[in-house]
């Protein structure tokens, strides 16, 4: 059964990365995140346009200590990213996974 949703990884902030090909993920839809930490974690992929306007979206959530891992899933089409997708990461040791396609 072929699948488009692909899987990317991070530890701390930086740049999302696919876990199979380790190439950078890029305008593409997040559908779910899997997480560990706790603290305020921020996913952008946005970008501007020749006519200025800023496109793309943020996925803003907190790891609380009385859960401090978790998985969300988004419903239907995911959340649209423009440009290179990264994460904001409360800790150096946080972790997040997202499936996208």
């Amino acid at each position: 059964m072929a699948s488009n949703i692909r899987n990317a990884f991070v530890t701390g902030s930086g740049t999302l990365v696919n876990s199979l090909t380790s190439t950078t993920v890029a305008d593409t839809r997040i559908k779910g995140i899997t997480y560990s930490g706790i603290g305020t974690f921020l996913i952008t992929g946005s970008e501007t346009d020749e006519y200025s306007n800023v496109k793309g979206g943020n996925i803003k959530f907190v790891g609380t200590s009385v859960v401090d891992a978790g998985n969300i899933h988004i419903p239907d089409y995911g959340v649209k990213m423009y440009g290179v997708v990264k994460v904001s990461a409360p800790t150096s040791t946080a972790t997040v996974a997202v499936y996208y396609g």
